[in-house]
C-alpha cells in the first residue's frame, strides 16, 4: 500500500478527479485542465504530459463520438477530407520537441474564461448575418477544387476542410487537447455547415485526431505514460459516474459510466499486473518531494 501512495499513483488519479469535479464551474471546459494539472500537480514536462492528455481527451469522448455516429449526423466526406489533412500534418510537422510552460497560456485564458462564462453568459459565436463572417465565407466559397457535401449541404473547396486537419495537428502537438476547440466553431462559422452536423463531425474528428496525434508522438514508446493515463482515466471516470448520479444534467447515461469505470480498473489491474515493474517505474521517477508544486518541487 506505501507503494501505491509513494509512487505518485494517487496523485495521478486526483487529478482526474479534480477534472471531473471542475465541470460544475467550467463546464465542458474542464475536460481540458489535463494537461495543465498534470504539469503543475507533477512536474511532468509538457512534452510528455501532452501526449497523455490527448489520450485521455480522446478515451473520454470515445461514448458522445459514437453517439453521434450512431445518430446519423456525421458528414463522412467532410471526415474523411478532415483526416486527409491530421496525415499531412502529421508527417510533415514531425514529432514534439522541447516545449515550454507557455503552453499552459491559452489553458489559463479558457479556464479563465469558462468560469466567466458561467457567471456571467456571453455570445461565443458571431451572428449568421455577422458582416465578418459574410466576407469569410464569401472568400471561402471563391476557392478552387470544390467538393459536394452532401450531408452538409454546401460545395467547398476541399482545401478548406484539409487545411484545418493540417491546422489541428499542429496545433495539438504544442497545446494539447486544448486545440480541438477550434474545428466545431470553423465548421459553423466558416464553412456554414448545420450545427448538428458540426457538432458530430467535429467530435468523432477530435477523437481520431487527439488520438491520432498521441500516437504519432510515441505515446506508447513510454510504457509509464499508459499506466499515467489509466490512473488520469480512473479519476475522471469515478468522477463522471458520481456526478452522473447526483445532478441533474448528467454527463453520462450511468451504465456506460459504470462501464468505463469498470474497463479502465481492469486494464490497469491487468497492466500492474503483467508489467509489475512499472510502479516501481513510477517510484523512481516521481518520489515524493519531486510531485511537483504539492511535492515540494521547486519550479
Amino acid at each position: 500500500m506505501d507503494d501505491i501512495f509513494f509512487s505518485g499513483s494517487i496523485l495521478f488519479m486526483v487529478i482526474g478527479i479534480l477534472g471531473g469535479v471542475l465541470y460544475p464551474v467550467l463546464g465542458k471546459a474542464s475536460v481540458y485542465t489535463i494537461v495543465p494539472l498534470l504539469i503543475v500537480m507533477t512536474g511532468l514536462p509538457p512534452e510528455m504530459a501532452i501526449p497523455i492528455g490527448l489520450a485521455h481527451f480522446a478515451a473520454l469522448i470515445i461514448p458522445a463520438a459514437v453517439g453521434h455516429w450512431q445518430a446519423g449526423n456525421v458528414d463522412y466526406k467532410l471526415l474523411f477530407l478532415l483526416i486527409i489533412g491530421l496525415m499531412v500534418g502529421l508527417i510533415f510537422t514531425g514529432e514534439i520537441a522541447d516545449l515550454s510552460l507557455l503552453v499552459l497560456v491559452p489553458y489559463l485564458l479558457l479556464i479563465i474564461g469558462a468560469a466567466i462564462y458561467k457567471i456571467r453568459p456571453f455570445v461565443l459565436l458571431p451572428k449568421p448575418k455577422n458582416k465578418y463572417r459574410r466576407k469569410i465565407l464569401k472568400v471561402l466559397y471563391r476557392l478552387p477544387g470544390k467538393v459536394d457535401l452532401s450531408a452538409s449541404g454546401i460545395k467547398i473547396s476541399c482545401l478548406v476542410p484539409i487545411l484545418l486537419g493540417l491546422l489541428l495537428a499542429y496545433t495539438a502537438k504544442i497545446f494539447g487537447p486544448i486545440a480541438g476547440i477550434l474545428v466545431c466553431p470553423i465548421l459553423i462559422i466558416c464553412l456554414d455547415i448545420p450545427v448538428m452536423v458540426a457538432v458530430a463531425t467535429s467530435m468523432v474528428f477530435n477523437f481520431t485526431g487527439m488520438l491520432s496525434v498521441a500516437m504519432w508522438n510515441g505515446f506508447l514508446v513510454i510504457p509509464l505514460n499508459l499506466q499515467i493515463l489509466l490512473w488520469v482515466f480512473l479519476g475522471s471516470t469515478v468522477t463522471v459516474l458520481v456526478l452522473s448520479t447526483v445532478i441533474r444534467k448528467k454527463l453520462y447515461p450511468i451504465p456506460v459510466a459504470a462501464l468505463l469505470v469498470a474497463i479502465t480498473s481492469f486494464t490497469l489491474w491487468a497492466l500492474m499486473l503483467s508489467n509489475p515493474s512499472h510502479s516501481s517505474l513510477i517510484q523512481q521517477i516521481f518520489p515524493l518531494d519531486l510531485l511537483g508544486w504539492f511535492g515540494g518541487a521547486q519550479g
